[in-house]
């Protein structure tokens, strides 16, 4: 009988690391995944605090970014980012495959096929993959947002929830910068990010604002004005991302009895610029951490709920006013004249800043007070409680 410990399912970041942590416990773990390492519908930035949980697996394999350049509305302001371990863009073939590596490295089971069934046995999970029925106690779901482990420990996202990102991978583009346009309708952004041997392009926003043909649409006439992207060949995407608002993720059950969910399995995304590899990283660092406690799925619930839901909700409840074309063209006209604001959004980009304390640094510059009280000012937002004296 196939026996573990634990069995991971899905081999992206989130999986990848809660197994090679686990693995370097002692533990006995099962990695599933039968698509990875494969390209994803993905920027693939990826900061430097998720880098310092990759512990050294994708070091040389991301392209470091030196600059960000904002649009809006036909405007543009530009962002230097003065250490180049701030931020790097990533194959996610590469990236994910490096983790994966490092999770096998330290002792996991890696079972290169999908988990095409789940079912509790007692105490234990049965999960078939391939010709084979593993067991384990503790199931760990990082297998993405329209995965088999949430849609059976716990429920589907509805269309509400998620974002739609669609775009294309622009063959021989090789650049240095990434840019970050604000798109008015419907209310998203376009990115175009630098990959190894090519460009990643979309754009994104609710789902329930837009459709995939729609987003395609603002994402191909932006490359067709783009000089670098003309006349280069183009691989269309597709993608659901979770995006949930401060609601959502009160209503969010991280784990239960025998499971957890980790990375977009869980909601773990950021709804305004949609990162999710910090999250999807640190949450396969929690729940490995977890499982050496008394009441493991109380120990990862409140961990999450703790770090990762209190840093998102402060995101969700600023999302209504980001995309706003009010705020875009205050933001592009600050960040042209303020070299503090500059110094902000780029350590936001870069994840050197957290949505926790980004009011109070706005309001420290002294040259944002127009600027903020439009961000707090959006429909769906406390007005009295965002824009009284507390600030966090």
């Amino acid at each position: 009988m196939d026996a573990f410990d634990v069995a991971v399912v899905g081999a992206g970041p989130a999986g990848a690391i809660a197994a090679r942590d686990l693995a370097r416990r002692g533990a006995r773990v099962a990695l599933v995944d039968g698509s990875h390492p494969r390209e994803k519908p993905c920027g693939g930035g990826v900061t430097g605090r998720a880098l310092a949980l990759a512990g050294g697996a994708a070091d040389g394999l991301g392209r470091p970014i030196d600059a960000v350049r904002f649009e809006a509305a036909g405007r543009s302001a530009g962002v230097r980012l003065n250490d180049r371990h701030a931020l790097a863009v990533f194959s996610r073939a590469d990236f994910d495959a490096a983790l994966a590596r490092q999770a096998a490295d330290a002792g996991a089971n890696v079972i290169a096929h999908r988990a095409a069934h789940l079912a509790r046995d007692g105490s234990r999970w049965a999960i078939r993959a391939g010709t084979r029925t593993l067991h384990a106690p503790w199931l760990l779901g990082a297998d993405g947002a329209g995965g088999i482990v949430r849609k059976h420990v716990f429920r589907p996202f509805d269309r509400g929830q998620l974002s739609i990102a669609a775009g294309s991978f622009v063959d021989g583009v090789d650049r240095a910068d990434i840019v970050v346009g604000f798109v008015n309708r419907p209310r998203g952004y376009l990115w175009s990010f630098p990959r190894p041997g090519h460009l990643a392009v979309g754009t994104c926003a609710q789902a329930d604002e837009t459709s995939s043909a729609d987003m395609h649409a603002v994402t191909d006439r932006w490359l067709d004005a783009y000089a670098p992207a003309i006349g280069r060949p183009r691989r269309r995407y597709a993608w659901p991302i979770p995006s949930l608002d401060a609601a959502d993720l009160d209503r969010e059950q991280p784990a239960g009895d025998g499971w957890m969910l980790l990375g977009d399995a869980a909601g773990l995304v950021d709804p305004i610029t949609r990162e999710g590899i910090y999250f999807a990283l640190r949450s396969g660092v929690l729940a490995a951490a977890a499982l050496g406690a008394a009441d493991p799925g109380r120990a990862y619930a409140a961990a999450v709920r703790d770090e990762l839901h209190d840093e998102l909700r402060h995101a969700a409840r600023l999302k209504a006013g980001f995309f706003r074309p009010r705020f875009t063209s205050l933001l592009i006209d600050a960040l042209n004249k303020s070299d503090a604001i500059r110094e902000v959004m780029g350590d936001l980009v870069a994840g050197r800043q957290t949505y926790r304390g980004l009011k109070r640094r706005l309001l420290e510059t002294m040259e944002l007070g127009l600027m903020l009280r439009v961000l707090l000012t959006a429909p769906g937002t406390r007005r009295a409680r965002e824009l009284s004296p507390k600030v966090d």
